[in-house]
């Protein structure tokens, strides 16, 4: 009789199924676990914005014109000095504003030549670096950030613990554990693409002052060889 009735009892017993929500679960963390969410997030779009920004920048001034540097060589063999000023003037890239600076002081000593293009170089390896501490901050920012909201939720969880008298429901620490746990999801989410993002401009950039770098003194070479 009783092994009927506890049957009976399991089998009319509803159980509650519960739907697994995103929403609920980024945003179930209250105020101060929403708002570092919502830091985690902004933090994103900004890196995303940066390096798309950085990335079309960056490709903007690699791109070759074609037959610059003969174009530069024949002026100068020609003793055409103001045209190649031109030329470069007219050409938007690192490169051409270097070469440019070291035209304007032709008749000088090459040392000092060098050390103006040299001065220039500087002022644009800093232009294509721009922002990219932007990305390399947010790569360590958004899971330290996650780290963050996860032990905020945590002390949730225990401080609601500790205010239950009697038994505690599992349901109502795992409830708090994956709530905590979503923000050093979302932080480790936003901040690997972040540093992988870093790493491809830096790259990129490293690239670019290569070929700057190689263009420059085939220029000097120019300057040094006999008319």
């Amino acid at each position: 009789m009783f092994l009927q009735a506890t049957t009976t009892i399991i089998n009319n017993k509803v159980t509650e199924k519960q739907v697994f929500s995103l929403w609920d679960v980024l945003f179930s963390g209250g105020i101060i676990g929403n708002t570092i969410m919502i830091a985690i997030f902004l933090l994103g779009i900004l890196a995303l914005y940066v390096f798309f920004e950085r990335y079309f920048f960056i490709k903007r001034a690699s791109k070759e014109t074609p037959n610059f540097l003969e174009n530069i060589k024949d002026c100068i063999h020609d003793g055409r000095i103001q045209s190649a000023i031109d030329l470069c003037r007219r050409t938007d890239s690192p490169e051409a504003r270097m070469i440019e600076k070291g035209l304007t002081r032709i008749g000088r000593p090459i040392s000092d030549i060098s050390n103006a293009m040299q001065n220039q170089g500087q002022l644009e390896v800093s232009k294509l670096e721009k922002n990219l501490n932007i990305l390399a901050s947010a790569s360590g920012a958004a899971p330290m950030l996650g780290f963050l909201g996860t032990v905020v939720g945590m002390i949730m969880a225990f401080f609601e613990i500790s205010n239950v008298t009697g038994a505690v429901s599992p349901k109502l620490l795992a409830s708090g554990i994956y709530t905590a746990m979503a923000t050093t999801a979302v932080g480790l989410f936003v901040g690997i693409p972040a540093y992988f993002f870093y790493n491809i401009l830096v790259t990129n950039v490293d690239r670019l002052v290569l070929k700057i770098q190689t263009h420059v003194n085939e220029f000097l070479d120019t300057l040094n060889k006999p008319l």
